[in-house]
């Protein structure tokens, strides 16, 4: 898998009016890593779907959960400190969460078994599901159709 094709559709997925809201919803209401959501657009836009969205997740879950929270939550916490200094510390971790996005996205690649798909959405809807947060069917469907339709997507 190409982990340059993966960033490059991820940042431009991401930069789509309305997408990075919406994901970030998500990842605040129930804990959605959007990076894994994202990985499963790309996959479905090959025509592939992960073997297993589990061990994709077990994959990522250590580096998730002990480096890119970690610097989301020190970003977030200087966001409002006045200080200049502060601000500079803030943006050089900001610069690292990227990056350490950028490591799970490379994590994902090594650790997918991909299957062939002729559903697009097969690896989302599996991923974005009432069977790992805690949603209903309901607001799972009406969020992929939104993301769907905010990057422009369609079925193939």
């Amino acid at each position: 898998m190409d982990q340059d094709e993966v960033w490059t559709f991820t940042v431009g997925m991401y930069g789509r009016d309305g997408v990075a809201k919406l994901c970030l919803e998500l990842q605040e209401r129930c804990g959605l890593d959007v990076n894994m959501l994202l990985f499963m657009f790309f996959l479905g836009q090959k025509g592939l779907a992960p073997h297993s969205v589990s061990a994709l997740e077990e994959a990522v879950r250590d580096w998730r959960d002990n480096v890119i929270v970690p610097l989301r939550q020190t970003r977030r916490f200087l966001r409002d400190d006045p200080r200049a200094t502060a601000q500079e510390l803030r943006q050089k971790v900001k610069s690292d969460e990227l990056q350490a996005e950028r490591i799970e996205q490379h994590i994902l690649c090594d650790a997918v078994t991909p299957i062939p798909s002729d559903d697009p959405f097969a690896g989302a809807r599996a991923y974005l599901s009432p069977t790992r947060f805690d949603l209903e069917q309901g607001e799972c469907d009406q969020a992929l159709n939104r993301l769907i339709s905010l990057m422009g997507l369609v079925a193939a």
